[in-house]
């Protein structure tokens, strides 16, 4: 089928969709309207992507373009970046089904599971897949991926958007529908039935906020004091003053073009360190601080503990050691887990759920965070000693934790509690008493 018939396609579908023509065509043109307003004129309303490479994201007060793009030159947001996705794309994660006793189990029989677990789409693992969704989610506070159904309510992938390209909007159901402008091909709508989504934080309910855009100032000083290092020892370091003569300018025209044509070839981060030549009896004479007296690094080292704070990440995890100590380190490694990793394996599983079961609540996908809370081999040790001792875990199931095969040994699933570690069931009986020895005659005890 061509692209033309397959918008064709599209449009009489959203049209029953939203009830009529007419509100289908008032969307397309308010789209079109929201897009252009939000790129600018410098790229085609229909490709914003094409628009964050042009530049036409918001500019900070330091002068410097901030988008998701350019933020991701900052070393400290990379990493960060890089952590948060690698990490979601590395944790196990199953379809467990809701068992009757209030438990769970895992269903590989269940058709989301090879999906989820293995491969997405026809072209990505789950662990590409995921970190691709993860990125998009940390840089722009959003993320999508298209269904494509197999069949009798069935998924058969799960094809990742570049959030960029996607617009959500209020339908008249009461539900959202995505406005999505490909690459290549005519505008279409997504419904929500057909995408797979996560907002953060939208106080609408359907515009997430951007982490990149609200903390554009703190991103944006970072680019701007990389920019400016590299140009510092590029060139040489100048810092700022002021220009003596001993006559002056004839009149005030001559005066504001000389500042002008000065401030063109001297000022802003781009002219950093370049050569002045004073005529006439000029004489430049410092007054501004040197970057080492303004402790031009130590600035550096505080945007990292900025970039850290956007993104909910220790500064250790970036590599900033300054402040951490062996006794502290490993509890906020702990805190990272907990503070910023399972909220958003709760918000992914809960989006998961909404998405991709039907509204059935026979089935979930879980993140198994028990690996990232291991401490040494000492603590582990201690921890599955207390879970062995007061019943809460078989053996068998210390040993699967631990990556090792479950035993077929007889009393390796049973639990066991510290009284001569016995069988849980056996706890309470009444044990049978041992025949009394026969005395032997003459037995002075008798």
């Amino acid at each position: 089928m061509d692209d033309l018939s397959t918008g064709w396609i599209d449009l009489i579908r959203v049209a029953a969709f939203l009830d009529s023509q007419a509100a289908l065509m008032g969307f397309i043109s308010n789209l079109e309207a929201e897009t252009r307003s939000a790129i600018g004129p410098s790229a085609h309303p229909r490709d914003p992507v094409l628009a964050e490479w042009f530049g036409a994201g918001g500019y900070a007060n330091s002068g410097v373009s901030v988008t998701p793009d350019s933020a991701m030159r900052v070393t400290a947001v990379f990493r960060a970046v890089a952590l948060l996705s690698g990490t979601y794309a590395s944790l196990p994660v199953t379809v467990d089904k809701f068992m009757l006793d209030g438990g769970l189990e895992t269903d590989k029989n269940h058709p989301l599971y090879d999906i989820i677990v293995y491969q997405p789409n026809k072209w990505q693992t789950s662990f590409q897949w995921r970190e691709m969704m993860a990125a998009h989610f940390a840089l722009r506070g959003c993320c999508y991926s298209e269904i494509i159904s197999s069949g009798k309510r069935g998924i058969d992938q799960l094809i990742p958007l570049h959030p960029d390209r996607v617009r959500p909007f209020h339908a008249p159901d009461g539900k959202i529908a995505f406005g999505y402008t490909p690459p290549n091909g005519p505008q279409r709508v997504i419904l929500q039935d057909d995408m797979h989504w996560m907002h953060f934080m939208a106080s609408d309910g359907i515009k997430p906020i951007s982490p990149i855009s609200y903390c554009r100032e703190a991103v944006g000083l970072s680019l701007a004091t990389e920019e400016h290092a590299a140009r510092l020892f590029s060139n040489g370091a100048k810092p700022g003053g002021i220009l003596k003569m001993p006559g002056h300018f004839k009149d005030d025209i001559a005066l504001q073009r000389f500042k002008k044509e000065w401030q063109a070839a001297h000022g802003g981060v781009s002219n950093t360190g370049k050569t002045a030549v004073l005529e006439d009896g000029l004489e430049w004479q410092q007054i501004g601080m040197t970057s080492e007296d303004a402790q031009f690094l130590e600035t550096r080292n505080l945007q990292v503990a900025e970039i850290a704070r956007i993104f909910g990440v220790p500064p250790h995890k970036l590599f900033d050691l300054q402040r951490s100590t062996n006794n502290n380190i490993e509890h906020q490694g702990i805190e990272f887990v907990t503070d910023t990793i399972r909220p958003g394996c709760v918000r992914w599983e809960q989006d998961m759920q909404r998405d991709l079961f039907n509204g059935k609540r026979t089935h979930c996908v879980q993140f198994d965070l028990d690996g990232l809370m291991r401490g040494d081999s000492a603590a582990r040790a201690a921890f599955n000693s207390s879970a062995l001792q007061n019943g809460w875990k078989s053996r068998n199931e210390v040993r699967r934790d631990e990556g090792y095969n479950r035993s077929n040994t007889e009393g390796m699933d049973d639990y066991t509690v510290q009284s001569n570690m016995i069988s849980i069931v056996n706890m309470g009986k009444v044990m049978p008493k041992q025949p009394k020895e026969p005395s032997l005659p003459g037995n002075s005890n008798e």
